[in-house]
């Protein structure tokens, strides 16, 4: 039977009470919908990884795509022992096993614990009749004088430290554990003010070419030493990187580095102690990007929408002209920089009700020379990640080994972090480099010999 028809011979109140109830019920049940979805995070927000397909594998599977050759690890150019397993009767019936028929070969890599080399360098004196006096002979080639850590163990430790992040108490555990070098945590923190106070000469080498280069990117971040409030400065490049922990954070700081006027472009953010420097800049686009997205806040206002997106939408075009700049001729792309610098010119005269549009308009009109000065100068980019990427390992540093204690504990945590993040960016083995430049100033070198050119 039709039930438009049995709902139809029902009684009138009967259907009244069905439908408030059925009502009722849904009400309940989209609280409840609501209540689960607070509790519930969105499923377009959850990672991909946590979704499987009907196999109970995730969508996205790791590794090579199907089809593709497979990679191994690459097999050592060279072996240092061979090992021959051999049998004389099977393993299963213990029959007595004729002559070899074939073999299979198995590679194995490991670490063999460093020895420690303890080395006595004997030094004859000599009575010289012309000077009526006794004369010693000098050190050898691999010795450091007056020290009871030769340059390779000196190295390691800066490595160590600088590059792999490890505290003193580590050092001095897997000096222990893996060398067999006893060392206390003491005679580690010394050894490195010992260094920084010899290789000073190497830092100011890495110094000298960031203030003759064509390109150089600059930040700073809070530091300090036992307690007192100090700042990390730190200028790098692709081949270069130079750090100094200074008292101030005022202009003189980055003048006293760079020179003023500096040479070539400073990339930077929108900190005023750069807007002092004479020279050419360039501002960081993403720090515009990400002042225009705090200001623009969980609920911005309907004035906000508008220059939000025009702003946007020039950053946007800047970037689109960057990357076709050798699809353009130079008198097409120099007439599209001056319209995009004319717009910016505009946008950051117009005026705005909103009190953050005025802020950032008053930031653009500032500094409205310094925003798309990666579209005059070819290979200049428009952000500072280089800068934050050179500043990084800093900061971790200093979340494990909380900053310095002393003075001079700064002092060789600028000079050393200068050589290794150098010759990490110019791809150079770092122990080598450091062992060998420490020998040469303990015998008498002047000049730089872990930079000899600072081009």
């Amino acid at each position: 039977m039709n039930e438009r028809l049995v709902l139809m011979d029902d009684e009138k109140e009967k259907l009244v009470d069905e439908i408030l109830d059925l009502r009722h019920r849904v009400k309940t049940l989209q609280a409840e919908l609501e209540a689960l979805k607070k509790k519930t995070p969105v499923e377009s927000k959850k990672s991909e990884f946590s979704k499987v397909s009907a196999s109970g594998l995730p969508p996205h599977r790791w590794g090579r795509k199907k089809g593709h050759t497979g990679v191994t690890r690459p097999k050592p150019t060279h072996i240092d022992r061979e090992v021959v397993q051999e049998l004389s009767s099977c393993p299963d019936c213990h029959h007595d096993l004729g002559s070899v028929v074939g073999r299979v070969d198995h590679i194995q890599e490991d670490i063999i614990p460093a020895q420690v080399e303890v080395t006595r360098f004997v030094h004859c004196r000599y009575w010289c009749p012309g000077c009526k006096a006794l004369v010693t002979a000098p050190p050898a080639p691999g010795e450091i004088p007056h020290s009871y850590l030769g340059p390779q163990s000196l190295a390691t430790m800066v490595w160590l430290k600088y590059h792999v992040v490890v505290p003193g108490n580590k050092i001095v555990a897997l000096f222990k554990d893996l060398m067999g070098l006893t060392v206390s945590e003491g005679a580690v923190a010394q050894a490195l003010q010992r260094l920084a106070g010899h290789l000073g000469v190497e830092a100011d080498a890495v110094l000298a070419a960031l203030k003759e280069a064509s390109l150089k990117h600059v930040d700073e971040t809070g530091w300090k030493i036992n307690g007192a409030s100090r700042w990390l400065w730190s200028v790098a490049n692709k081949a270069w990187a130079y750090t100094r922990i200074a008292n101030s954070r005022g202009s003189k700081i980055p003048k006293e580095l760079l020179g003023h006027p500096f040479k070539g472009v400073m990339v930077s953010d929108f900190f005023s102690a750069y807007n002092k420097m004479y020279g050419l800049h360039q501002k960081c686009l993403v720090h515009l990007r990400r002042d225009i997205h705090h200001a623009r806040g969980e609920d911005p206002p309907l004035d906000f929408s508008g220059p939000d997106k025009q702003l946007k939408r020039l950053l946007a075009d800047a970037d689109r002209l960057a990357e076709r700049r050798d699809v353009y001729s130079p008198i097409v792309f120099a007439r599209r920089v001056r319209r995009l610098k004319s717009r910016l010119f505009l946008f950051a005269t117009a005026v705005y009700s909103h009190k953050d549009w005025q802020r950032l308009s008053a930031r653009l009109l500032k500094h409205k020379d310094q925003i798309f000065t990666f579209l005059d100068v070819p290979g200049v980019p428009a952000d500072n990640n280089h800068a934050e990427r050179a500043i990084r390992p800093h900061v971790i540093l200093r979340n494990r080994s909380f900053h310095n204690r002393t003075e001079a504990g700064a002092h060789a945590h600028s000079v050393l972090t200068s050589l290794v993040q150098t010759l990490l960016l110019q791809n150079r083995s770092v122990i080598p480099a450091l062992a060998c430049a420490y020998l040469a100033r303990r015998h008498g070198a002047l000049n730089s010999s872990l930079f000899t050119s600072a081009s």
